[in-house]
Protein backbone atom coordinates (compact mmCIF):
# COMPACT_ATOMS: atom_id res chain seq x y z
CA UNK A 1 0.00 0.00 0.00
CA UNK A 2 1.38 3.42 -0.93
CA UNK A 3 2.48 5.70 1.89
CA UNK A 4 -0.32 8.20 1.30
CA UNK A 5 -3.12 5.63 1.48
CA UNK A 6 -1.48 3.94 4.46
CA UNK A 7 -1.30 7.17 6.44
CA UNK A 8 -4.92 8.13 5.72
CA UNK A 9 -6.24 4.70 6.67
CA UNK A 10 -4.00 3.96 9.64
CA UNK A 11 -3.05 7.29 11.18
CA UNK A 12 -5.61 9.98 10.31
CA UNK A 13 -7.57 10.40 13.54
CA UNK A 14 -10.75 12.35 14.36
CA UNK A 15 -8.67 14.98 16.19
CA UNK A 16 -6.62 15.49 13.00
CA UNK A 17 -9.82 16.01 11.00
CA UNK A 18 -11.11 18.46 13.59
CA UNK A 19 -7.82 20.37 13.43
CA UNK A 20 -7.77 20.63 9.61
CA UNK A 21 -11.40 21.81 9.50
CA UNK A 22 -10.70 24.42 12.19
CA UNK A 23 -7.61 25.65 10.33
CA UNK A 24 -9.64 26.01 7.15
CA UNK A 25 -12.44 27.84 8.96
CA UNK A 26 -10.33 30.20 11.09
CA UNK A 27 -6.99 30.42 9.19
CA UNK A 28 -5.13 31.65 12.31
CA UNK A 29 -3.18 29.33 14.63
CA UNK A 30 -4.06 31.38 17.70
CA UNK A 31 -7.80 31.24 17.06
CA UNK A 32 -7.62 27.49 16.33
CA UNK A 33 -5.71 26.91 19.58
CA UNK A 34 -8.35 28.84 21.50
CA UNK A 35 -11.19 26.91 19.83
CA UNK A 36 -9.64 23.49 20.48
CA UNK A 37 -8.34 24.47 23.94
CA UNK A 38 -4.73 23.59 23.14
CA UNK A 39 -1.54 25.64 22.81
CA UNK A 40 -0.40 27.32 19.61
CA UNK A 41 2.77 25.17 19.48
CA UNK A 42 0.54 22.08 19.74
CA UNK A 43 -1.48 23.26 16.72
CA UNK A 44 1.67 23.87 14.67
CA UNK A 45 3.18 20.55 15.75
CA UNK A 46 0.06 18.57 14.88
CA UNK A 47 -0.22 20.19 11.45
CA UNK A 48 3.45 19.49 10.77
CA UNK A 49 2.93 15.82 11.77
CA UNK A 50 -0.04 15.47 9.39
CA UNK A 51 1.86 17.09 6.52
CA UNK A 52 4.92 14.91 7.21
CA UNK A 53 2.78 11.79 7.32
CA UNK A 54 1.06 12.62 4.03
CA UNK A 55 4.22 13.93 2.41
CA UNK A 56 2.25 16.98 1.25
CA UNK A 57 2.00 20.64 2.23
CA UNK A 58 -1.59 21.33 3.17
CA UNK A 59 -1.35 25.04 4.08
CA UNK A 60 0.75 27.97 2.94
CA UNK A 61 1.91 30.23 5.75
CA UNK A 62 1.41 33.89 4.87
CA UNK A 63 1.32 37.29 6.55
CA UNK A 64 -2.42 37.06 7.07
CA UNK A 65 -2.58 33.47 8.27
CA UNK A 66 -2.88 30.03 6.73
CA UNK A 67 -4.20 29.42 3.23
CA UNK A 68 -4.98 25.85 2.10
CA UNK A 69 -3.06 24.51 -0.87
CA UNK A 70 -4.83 22.37 -3.46
CA UNK A 71 -3.89 19.36 -1.31
CA UNK A 72 -5.23 21.10 1.77
CA UNK A 73 -8.54 21.89 0.09
CA UNK A 74 -8.89 18.24 -0.90
CA UNK A 75 -8.07 17.00 2.61
CA UNK A 76 -10.47 19.47 4.23
CA UNK A 77 -13.28 18.28 1.92
CA UNK A 78 -12.46 14.70 2.90
CA UNK A 79 -12.43 15.59 6.60
CA UNK A 80 -15.75 17.41 6.40
CA UNK A 81 -17.31 14.47 4.59
CA UNK A 82 -15.94 11.96 7.12
CA UNK A 83 -17.07 14.11 10.04
CA UNK A 84 -20.54 14.42 8.54
CA UNK A 85 -20.66 10.63 8.13
CA UNK A 86 -19.63 10.10 11.76
CA UNK A 87 -22.25 12.61 12.92
CA UNK A 88 -24.87 10.85 10.77
CA UNK A 89 -23.87 7.48 12.24
CA UNK A 90 -24.35 8.83 15.75
CA UNK A 91 -27.74 10.28 14.81
CA UNK A 92 -28.76 6.98 13.22
CA UNK A 93 -27.85 4.97 16.32
CA UNK A 94 -29.72 7.37 18.59
CA UNK A 95 -32.79 7.18 16.36
CA UNK A 96 -32.67 3.38 16.36
CA UNK A 97 -32.39 3.44 20.16
CA UNK A 98 -35.48 5.65 20.22
CA UNK A 99 -37.41 3.20 18.05
CA UNK A 100 -37.08 4.76 14.59
CA UNK A 101 -37.32 2.28 11.71
CA UNK A 102 -35.21 4.13 9.14
CA UNK A 103 -34.09 7.46 7.73
CA UNK A 104 -34.46 8.87 4.21
CA UNK A 105 -32.64 11.99 3.05
CA UNK A 106 -34.57 13.78 0.31
CA UNK A 107 -33.44 16.68 -1.84
CA UNK A 108 -36.47 18.79 -2.74
CA UNK A 109 -36.39 21.10 -5.75
CA UNK A 110 -38.68 24.15 -5.38
CA UNK A 111 -41.29 22.76 -7.80
CA UNK A 112 -41.78 19.73 -5.54
CA UNK A 113 -41.77 21.55 -2.20
CA UNK A 114 -45.36 22.84 -1.86
CA UNK A 115 -47.32 19.73 -2.91
CA UNK A 116 -45.54 16.65 -4.23
CA UNK A 117 -43.04 15.85 -1.49
CA UNK A 118 -45.06 16.92 1.58
CA UNK A 119 -48.11 14.90 0.52
CA UNK A 120 -45.97 11.86 -0.25
CA UNK A 121 -44.31 12.12 3.18
CA UNK A 122 -47.71 12.43 4.89
CA UNK A 123 -48.94 9.31 3.07
CA UNK A 124 -45.72 7.43 3.88
CA UNK A 125 -45.93 8.18 7.58
CA UNK A 126 -49.47 6.87 7.76
CA UNK A 127 -48.11 3.42 6.86
CA UNK A 128 -44.51 3.79 8.12
CA UNK A 129 -44.85 6.08 11.16
CA UNK A 130 -41.39 5.32 12.52
CA UNK A 131 -39.56 6.27 9.33
CA UNK A 132 -37.69 9.58 9.61
CA UNK A 133 -37.64 11.77 6.49
CA UNK A 134 -35.00 14.53 6.27
CA UNK A 135 -35.87 17.21 3.69
CA UNK A 136 -33.35 19.58 2.07
CA UNK A 137 -34.88 22.22 -0.21
CA UNK A 138 -32.56 23.93 -2.70
CA UNK A 139 -31.89 24.33 -6.41
CA UNK A 140 -30.35 21.63 -8.59
CA UNK A 141 -26.85 23.12 -8.55
CA UNK A 142 -26.75 22.43 -4.80
CA UNK A 143 -28.77 19.22 -4.51
CA UNK A 144 -27.25 17.16 -7.33
CA UNK A 145 -23.70 17.44 -5.93
CA UNK A 146 -25.07 16.42 -2.52
CA UNK A 147 -26.69 13.38 -4.17
CA UNK A 148 -23.43 12.45 -5.90
CA UNK A 149 -21.58 12.78 -2.57
CA UNK A 150 -24.18 10.41 -1.02
CA UNK A 151 -25.43 13.07 1.37
CA UNK A 152 -28.91 12.50 -0.10
CA UNK A 153 -30.77 9.33 -1.05
CA UNK A 154 -32.88 10.91 -3.80
CA UNK A 155 -33.81 14.27 -5.34
CA UNK A 156 -37.38 15.07 -6.38
CA UNK A 157 -38.51 17.71 -8.88
CA UNK A 158 -37.64 18.86 -12.39
CA UNK A 159 -35.40 16.31 -14.06
CA UNK A 160 -31.85 17.30 -15.05
CA UNK A 161 -30.83 17.37 -18.72
CA UNK A 162 -28.84 14.49 -20.18
CA UNK A 163 -25.62 16.51 -19.88
CA UNK A 164 -26.00 16.49 -16.07
CA UNK A 165 -27.34 12.93 -15.67
CA UNK A 166 -24.20 10.78 -15.88
CA UNK A 167 -24.25 8.15 -13.12
CA UNK A 168 -27.82 8.97 -12.14
CA UNK A 169 -30.99 6.88 -12.30
CA UNK A 170 -33.91 8.95 -13.57
CA UNK A 171 -37.53 8.00 -12.94
CA UNK A 172 -40.13 10.13 -14.70
CA UNK A 173 -43.22 10.77 -12.60
CA UNK A 174 -44.82 12.80 -15.38
CA UNK A 175 -43.43 13.31 -18.90
CA UNK A 176 -44.10 17.01 -18.87
CA UNK A 177 -46.47 19.83 -18.06
CA UNK A 178 -46.66 23.40 -19.28
CA UNK A 179 -45.56 26.65 -17.70
CA UNK A 180 -48.13 29.07 -16.26
CA UNK A 181 -47.96 32.84 -15.70
CA UNK A 182 -49.08 33.81 -12.19
CA UNK A 183 -49.69 36.97 -10.18
CA UNK A 184 -51.34 38.12 -6.97
CA UNK A 185 -55.11 38.59 -6.70
CA UNK A 186 -54.80 42.39 -6.54
CA UNK A 187 -52.75 42.62 -9.76
CA UNK A 188 -54.11 44.94 -12.51
CA UNK A 189 -54.21 41.96 -14.90
CA UNK A 190 -55.75 39.49 -12.45
CA UNK A 191 -59.35 39.80 -13.68
CA UNK A 192 -58.67 40.03 -17.40
CA UNK A 193 -60.42 37.44 -19.57
CA UNK A 194 -57.44 37.44 -21.91
CA UNK A 195 -53.89 38.68 -21.47
CA UNK A 196 -51.41 39.22 -24.30
CA UNK A 197 -47.69 38.74 -23.84
CA UNK A 198 -47.16 42.46 -24.44
CA UNK A 199 -49.42 43.21 -21.45
CA UNK A 200 -46.79 41.65 -19.16
CA UNK A 201 -43.97 43.95 -20.24
CA UNK A 202 -44.68 46.85 -17.82
CA UNK A 203 -44.42 44.61 -14.77
CA UNK A 204 -41.33 43.25 -12.95
CA UNK A 205 -40.68 39.55 -13.34
CA UNK A 206 -39.71 36.91 -10.80
CA UNK A 207 -37.71 34.09 -12.38
CA UNK A 208 -35.81 31.06 -11.05
CA UNK A 209 -32.14 31.57 -10.15
CA UNK A 210 -29.23 30.49 -12.31
CA UNK A 211 -28.30 26.89 -11.59
CA UNK A 212 -31.91 25.76 -11.32
CA UNK A 213 -33.33 23.40 -13.94
CA UNK A 214 -36.51 25.47 -14.26
CA UNK A 215 -34.48 28.59 -15.14
CA UNK A 216 -33.74 27.32 -18.65
CA UNK A 217 -37.40 26.48 -19.19
CA UNK A 218 -38.52 29.95 -18.11
CA UNK A 219 -35.90 31.57 -20.32
CA UNK A 220 -37.31 29.63 -23.29
CA UNK A 221 -40.81 30.84 -22.38
CA UNK A 222 -39.61 34.43 -22.11
CA UNK A 223 -38.01 34.17 -25.54
CA UNK A 224 -41.22 32.79 -27.05
CA UNK A 225 -43.25 35.62 -25.47
CA UNK A 226 -40.71 38.24 -26.62
CA UNK A 227 -40.05 39.26 -23.02
CA UNK A 228 -36.60 40.23 -21.80
CA UNK A 229 -35.11 38.37 -18.83
CA UNK A 230 -33.63 41.73 -17.83
CA UNK A 231 -37.15 42.67 -16.68
CA UNK A 232 -36.62 40.28 -13.77
CA UNK A 233 -36.10 42.16 -10.53
CA UNK A 234 -35.86 39.03 -8.37
CA UNK A 235 -34.33 35.59 -8.99
CA UNK A 236 -35.92 33.28 -6.44
CA UNK A 237 -35.48 29.61 -5.64
CA UNK A 238 -37.88 29.88 -2.70
CA UNK A 239 -41.56 29.22 -3.30
CA UNK A 240 -42.46 30.89 0.01
CA UNK A 241 -40.61 34.11 -0.85
CA UNK A 242 -41.91 34.12 -4.43
CA UNK A 243 -45.52 33.72 -3.28
CA UNK A 244 -45.22 36.62 -0.85
CA UNK A 245 -43.64 38.87 -3.49
CA UNK A 246 -46.39 38.02 -5.98
CA UNK A 247 -49.18 38.65 -3.48
CA UNK A 248 -47.78 41.93 -2.20
CA UNK A 249 -46.42 43.53 -5.40
CA UNK A 250 -47.34 43.82 -9.07
CA UNK A 251 -44.70 41.28 -10.06
CA UNK A 252 -45.35 38.42 -12.50
CA UNK A 253 -44.07 34.87 -11.92
CA UNK A 254 -43.67 31.67 -13.92
CA UNK A 255 -44.74 28.42 -12.25
CA UNK A 256 -45.29 24.88 -13.42
CA UNK A 257 -48.94 24.16 -14.25
CA UNK A 258 -49.61 21.99 -11.21
CA UNK A 259 -48.22 24.61 -8.79
CA UNK A 260 -50.19 27.40 -10.46
CA UNK A 261 -53.29 25.22 -10.17
CA UNK A 262 -52.53 24.44 -6.52
CA UNK A 263 -52.14 28.07 -5.47
CA UNK A 264 -55.10 29.29 -7.56
CA UNK A 265 -57.31 26.63 -5.98
CA UNK A 266 -56.62 28.12 -2.54
CA UNK A 267 -57.01 31.69 -3.79
CA UNK A 268 -53.41 32.59 -3.06
CA UNK A 269 -52.44 33.44 -6.65
CA UNK A 270 -54.12 33.94 -10.02
CA UNK A 271 -53.15 32.15 -13.22
CA UNK A 272 -53.19 34.61 -16.11
CA UNK A 273 -54.80 33.52 -19.42
CA UNK A 274 -51.73 34.04 -21.58
CA UNK A 275 -51.16 32.03 -24.74
CA UNK A 276 -48.10 29.97 -23.79
CA UNK A 277 -45.58 28.00 -25.88
CA UNK A 278 -45.80 24.22 -25.53
CA UNK A 279 -42.69 23.61 -23.43
CA UNK A 280 -42.76 20.49 -21.26
CA UNK A 281 -41.31 20.35 -17.77
CA UNK A 282 -40.79 16.70 -16.75
CA UNK A 283 -41.03 15.83 -13.05
CA UNK A 284 -39.41 12.85 -11.43
CA UNK A 285 -37.10 11.15 -8.98
CA UNK A 286 -33.31 11.18 -9.31
CA UNK A 287 -31.13 8.63 -7.52
CA UNK A 288 -27.45 7.74 -7.59
CA UNK A 289 -27.04 4.71 -9.83
CA UNK A 290 -24.54 2.89 -7.62
CA UNK A 291 -25.15 4.63 -4.32
CA UNK A 292 -26.65 3.59 -0.99
CA UNK A 293 -30.23 2.30 -1.38
CA UNK A 294 -32.06 2.41 1.97
CA UNK A 295 -34.97 -0.02 2.10
CA UNK A 296 -37.24 2.88 3.09
CA UNK A 297 -36.75 4.71 -0.21
CA UNK A 298 -39.02 2.50 -2.30
CA UNK A 299 -42.14 3.02 -0.12
CA UNK A 300 -41.57 6.78 -0.44
CA UNK A 301 -41.10 6.45 -4.20
CA UNK A 302 -44.48 4.66 -4.43
CA UNK A 303 -46.15 7.52 -2.58
CA UNK A 304 -44.45 10.10 -4.84
CA UNK A 305 -45.82 8.27 -7.90
CA UNK A 306 -49.32 8.23 -6.44
CA UNK A 307 -49.31 11.90 -5.43
CA UNK A 308 -47.89 13.00 -8.80
CA UNK A 309 -50.54 11.05 -10.68
CA UNK A 310 -53.38 12.45 -8.53
CA UNK A 311 -52.20 16.07 -8.66
CA UNK A 312 -51.58 16.12 -12.38
CA UNK A 313 -54.91 14.37 -13.06
CA UNK A 314 -56.59 17.12 -11.05
CA UNK A 315 -54.92 19.78 -13.22
CA UNK A 316 -56.05 18.02 -16.39
CA UNK A 317 -59.63 17.68 -15.09
CA UNK A 318 -59.86 21.40 -14.25
CA UNK A 319 -58.46 22.34 -17.64
CA UNK A 320 -60.99 20.21 -19.57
Amino acid sequence: MARLEWYIRANLKPRHMQLLIALDDLRLVGRVAELLNITQPAVSKSLAEIERGLGLQLFDRGRHGLVPTVYGESMVRLCRSMQASLDAAGDELRRLQAGAAGRIRVGVLPVAAPVLVPRAVIALQRTEPRTIVVLHEATADRLLPMLRDEQLDLVVGNLPPATESAGLDIEVLHPGEGVAVVCGGHHPLADRARVEAADLAPYPLIIPPRGSIFREVVQSVLGALALDALLATVESGSMTASNTLLRETDAIGFYSQHLAHHYARFGWLRQLPVGMPNIAVPLGIVRLRHGRRPVDVEPLARQLRAVAAAELASVAADAS
